[in-house]
Formats: C-alpha cells, structure tokens, sequence
C-alpha cells in the first residue's frame, strides 16, 4: 500500500476509497485502470478496517460500580447479534 514514508491517515484513506468508488461507478475507466482501482480500494479498505479495529479496542466506557458507587473504566462493546445488528437499537 503506502511506503513508510508517506503516511495515510483513516480519513485520507477513506476519502481516497470514495474516489474510488464513484470513479469505478461511473465505468469511464479501462478494464487496466478499473482493475488497478479495485486493488488499490480493497488495500484501502482493509487499512480502513484494521484502523477502526484498533480504535474499537481503545474505547472505554465510565461506569458507576454498583457495590462502592467508584467510577470505573471498562472495555466498550456493542451488544451486537451475529448479523452485525445492535440489540440495544
């Protein structure tokens, strides 16, 4: 994907898939260009979802504990059903 030198931050990378994406939609490219669009989007897409995995393990939720009334940091976790659907919607 990128070099080392050349950072690519979630939000470059998600608008660069957009591009992507809407120039792949409007099919003005060759099958050459389509098919180098196609592989640069999935490399976009998978740093986009490591990125968000990472961001996931990272979020704490304050909570009252119940026994000593202490504030308390715990994992956040999304009560989420196999489906990816929330169950608390």
């Amino acid at each position: 994907m990128e070099s080392a030198k050349k950072k690519i931050t979630f939000e470059s990378a998600l608008a660069e898939l957009e591009d992507i994406t809407r120039r792949l939609e409007r099919g003005n490219e060759s099958l050459e260009d389509s098919m180098a669009l196609y592989s640069r989007g999935v490399e976009l897409k998978d740093f986009c979802e490591k990125k968000l995995k990472e961001a996931e393990k990272k979020w704490k939720v304050l909570k009252k504990d119940k026994n000593t009334g202490d504030i308390v940091a715990e994992d956040y976790s999304l009560d989420m059903d196999d489906s990816g659907e929330s169950r608390n919607s």
